[in-house]
């Protein structure tokens, strides 16, 4: 057969091996009638290419022809080729990642954030739309090729190479190439005559073929031996190539002295009789050793041989072995010893049962030999499961404890994972070390209720363990408590915290620091929090400081920035943030959570000194990473944000949906405050568009909320009283009850002046300002406009003072022209002036130049779900309902709006339904 070239070598843990395409050990045999069938016409080639057929049919040589012409012609190719291990979504993840990358990095960029944030069907929805949309953004022609893809049968890896499928945009195509058929549903790529599907028979070579082939490999053959050859394996690829090879080891034999070899149980029996028979016993016995892993080279087959034979021996001899054609492929690196190589799936299948028939303690000499390489080598997973294999469980397990604390600061939590499920359930619960990670698994994934049974039943187990160890179980009760929103559950390790115990390493004592400053900025000690993080030279972890994962001196410097914004203090947070932010892109995916919250933290400075657009932005492309990544403080200000920038750009619509999925996002944690807030701004949008019933409903809601949790002292769970007598204010002066807003502003103005929350005092004031003027009490309400200035001038807000009321501004206006008026203040009113007139002129053109290309917009351009779901946006349905409606998840109808966003240069919800009303376009009832 021609010569099948190995999977792209997968990047797995941190083994230093080449990503390029194998090399072939022969040339390739010219298949134009397939190549022609895949190529097709440019203009409209298959978008999906299937390629099923047993063992040995030319599957992967086909699939790396036709890569050559593609990369002739300027398409990039990303080749994953798949094993047994892949079957873990984890593993299929970093298989893609790698494959993809060497192509253009950014394409992987958002993915890789998402990836390992959860395997459920929506966390691997979230990572393949990062992936596809970064292949979208490329511009470039890829084609995916996935090599071996019988092997992917776990729901996860199924469910991502399905929506690979359904969601890859025009610039993909995927190719999988597979024994038997796949779990997959593609009858409608069928249907849309987007598919080739090739198979056995398309596979196998004909007369021509065949002769062509065997004048390259055997000097001499003519068309009787070729058509004898050709007979005896009905152009079955893989036994055309094992007869060359076995008449090239018998000089002077005949055609007819072979047998018929045209399917892999035939080529077994010939290719043990024939040929390996006939090897050399060290040519036997390395190429035996070398088929235990699933891939191997020089140094790792001298290790296995255990015998005194050198790498460069055993280099020497795979290279002979494969220059006769013994269906072993090298990945790259012709004269380098440590290239990897991959033998053949039909030559391993028989080398492995000839392994199983050496004496047990032979075959585990050599997993042994295999698992103290790899791990050698920091090639992780390799290690683990020949541990395994070896039968020692325990070393296995330290192999796994001993590589947890690396993986987690490069914030690959995910490897972690994976090494967990190579072992044995019922290990795990004996090992409280293990189960200890594993609960900082759970928090990364936002398993939270899962992680909270998990610290309980640890705090029993732990209670006679090492204080190093307690202590670290005190730091992921901290971390649970800020994931959960909890101070009351932080303060109840307070004492714990403050002081770690010798022997606790650097990785807790930089935990110590960012929980102990989250739980002090909530308690209102805003100095305290800083001084923490400043006073304190970070801990050193392996000699280094610690930059990433959520107790890294990255979050440290945005918890100080923190506290500082929630004083009030926005450009001394400010700095802070930018410089973080820069610092946490430039490192890399191991700082995703300082990157995000330093961006949300920022997108709030950024509102409130009235640059909205700035915001969105900084956040809109950041979204679904911000969401999976943050904690609760970033994600309510990122909300805050978002939702009143698209209120003030006029997109009520998408300021309601934005909502509707943080309402999710806290319903799914169980994170009242989130939910609060979230209401609160429901709230005021229904308000302003005068819809009094969903008013009512939402301060129904936040009532409920405020009772069941009345007399909690936690800071973050009391704030939802703070919330909901802020909507009371306000519902108040819905229902014309200005007294009754008034004295519920003061109450609420003496609560937030206790908390040191000195930025919502000049909010406060300048609300009742306006209901003072109302009333008829002028004096009154110039005078606490002037205290809102001044609070606000020393601050630096903005925002704050516009928001209180759409009356604001005129009152500002009237008493920044009093005359008297302190000259700072005078000119500090102007400058708001200015900034809202600037707002407003911002809205207004935003708003003309949607509707100057309304004329373009119509549902022609638009998919059969896509119309589906516009018809339904139509009638101001939430993507929730839409996604219960047709009956699909929620990110795919995220999936499908931004697609309609594209096609229809919209901005949003907002602009969709505004375009097609101002070009006339119907829909009707879906």
């Amino acid at each position: 057969m021609p010569t099948l070239p190995a999977e792209r070598t997968k990047h797995n843990d941190a083994q230093p091996v080449s990503g390029s395409l194998p090399r072939s050990a022969g040339l390739l045999l010219s298949r134009e009638t397939l190549l022609a069938r895949l190529s097709l016409s440019a203009s409209a080639p298959h978008r999906l290419v299937v390629v099923q057929a047993p063992a040995g049919c030319g599957k992967t040589s086909l699939l790396q022809l036709w890569r050559r012409e593609l990369v002739s012609v300027g398409s990039e190719v990303a080749w994953v080729g798949l094993g047994s291990d892949d079957n873990d979504i984890l593993r299929l993840v970093d298989d893609l990642f790698a494959a993809l990358e060497p192509i253009d990095a950014a394409i992987t960029r958002e993915a890789r954030l998402l990836a390992g944030r959860g395997s459920d069907p929506e966390a691997v929805e979230r990572m393949v739309i990062g992936l596809v949309q970064g292949i979208a953004a490329s511009g470039r022609e890829i084609v995916l090729v996935l090599d071996d893809a019988h092997h992917l049968h776990s729901a996860g890896a199924v469910h991502a190479v399905q929506l690979l499928i359904e969601y890859a945009p025009a610039n993909l195509r995927c190719a999988l190439a597979t024994r038997t058929a796949l779990p997959l549903f593609l009858a409608r790529a069928r249907a849309a005559d987007q598919m080739l599907q090739l198979g056995p028979d398309d596979l196998r070579f004909s007369r021509d073929e065949s002769v062509e082939f065997l004048r390259e490999r055997l000097s001499g053959a003519d068309d009787r031996i070729a058509d004898r050859l050709h007979a005896l394996t009905d152009g079955w690829p893989a036994g055309l190539q094992l007869l060359s090879v076995a008449l090239r080891r018998r000089p002077g034999a005949l055609p007819e002295q072979v047998e018929r070899v045209c399917d892999p149980k035939t080529f077994s029996a010939y290719l043990e009789q024939e040929v390996l028979l006939r090897l050399a016993p060290d040519e036997l016995r390395l190429m035996v050793c070398c088929a235990v892993p699933s891939r191997f080279n020089a140094p790792l087959g001298a290790a296995l041989l255990g015998e005194p034979l050198g790498t460069a021996h055993c280099a020497a001899l795979l290279g002979r072995l494969a220059g006769e054609g013994l269906f072993m492929t090298r990945t790259a690196g012709a004269d380098d010893p440590a290239a990897w190589w991959r033998i053949h799936p039909l030559l391993r299948d028989v080398l492995r049962a000839r392994f199983e028939t050496w004496p047990a303690p032979e075959r585990r000499r050599v997993h042994v030999a295999a698992w103290h390489w790899f791990a050698a080598e920091a090639q992780h997973h390799d290690a683990v499961r020949h541990a395994m294999q070896a039968g020692e469980a325990d070393a296995a397990v330290e192999l796994v404890e001993g590589c947890a604390s690396e993986l987690f600061v490069r914030g690959e939590l995910r490897q972690l994972v994976s090494l967990v499920r190579l072992l044995p359930p019922a290990l795990l619960s004996e090992r409280a070390g293990l189960r200890l990670w594993m609960a900082w698994v759970e928090v990364y994934e936002r398993r939270l209720a899962e992680c909270a049974r998990t610290v309980a039943q640890l705090r029993i187990d732990l209670a006679d363990a090492p204080p190093a160890m307690r202590y670290r179980l005190t730091l992921l009760r901290g971390l649970l408590a800020v994931q959960s929103d909890d101070t009351l559950g932080a303060m109840a390790i307070l004492p714990e915290l403050q002081h770690a115990p010798d022997g606790a390493d650097g990785i807790a004592r930089a935990g110590r620091r960012n929980i102990l400053s989250w739980l002090y900025v909530y308690r209102g000690e805003y100095e305290r929090a800083r001084r923490i993080q400043l006073d304190e030279e970070p801990p050193l972890v392996e000699g280094q400081v610690l930059h990433g994962t959520p107790f890294g001196a990255l979050v440290g410097r945005c918890l100080v920035g923190l506290a500082h914004a929630v004083e009030g203090q926005m450009i001394q947070a400010e700095r802070i943030y930018r410089d973080v932010l820069f610092e946490a892109d430039q490192r890399g995916s191991s700082c995703v959570d300082a990157a995000c919250m330093a961006a949300g933290l920022l997108a709030e400075v950024l509102y409130e000194l009235n640059d909205p657009a700035a915001a969105a932005r900084l956040v809109e492309e950041r979204l679904d990473v911000l969401e999976r990544v943050s904690i609760p403080d970033t994600v309510v200000r990122v909300m805050l944000v978002l939702t009143r920038a698209r209120r003030m750009a006029g997109r009520p619509l998408d300021a309601l949906a934005h909502l509707e999925q943080v309402e999710d996002y806290a319903q799914r944690l169980g994170l009242d405050r989130v939910m609060a807030y979230c209401l609160l701004e429901q709230f005021k949008l229904h308000a302003e568009r005068g819809e009094s019933e969903a008013v009512r409903d939402c301060m129904a809601q936040l009532d409920a909320l405020d009772a069941r949790h009345a007399g909690v002292e936690s800071e973050t769970l009391s704030e939802i009283m703070v919330v909901a007598e802020r909507a009371r204010i306000r519902l108040a002066i819905w229902d014309g009850d200005l007294q009754g807003a008034l004295r519920r502003i003061d109450a609420l103005w003496v609560l937030c002046e206790r908390r040191g929350r000195i930025r919502r005092l000049a909010y406060l004031h300048l609300q009742a300002a306006v209901l003072e003027r109302r009333l008829g009490r002028d004096d009154v309400a110039r005078e606490r406009t002037r205290e809102a200035l001044r609070i606000g001038h020393r601050l630096g807000l903005v925002r704050s003072l516009l928001d209180a009321d759409p009356d604001a501004l005129a009152l500002i206006e009237m008493v920044g022209a009093e005359p008297g008026m302190d000259p700072l203040l005078a000119f500090y009113a102007q400058r708001i002036q200015a900034s809202a007139r600037q707002s407003q002129a911002n809205a207004g053109s935003g708003q003309g130049a949607g509707s100057d290309s309304a004329r373009t917009a119509s549902l022609e351009l638009l998919s059969p779900r896509e119309t589906e779901i516009v018809q339904l946006l139509q009638q101001s349905m939430p993507n929730k309902k839409i996604a219960r409606a047709l009956g699909v998840s929620l990110d795919t109808v995220k999936w499908h709006l931004k697609n309609v966003y594209g096609k229809l240069g919209a901005t949003g919800r907002d602009d969709v339904v505004q375009r097609l009303r101002a070009a006339g376009t119907k829909t009707g009832a879906p």
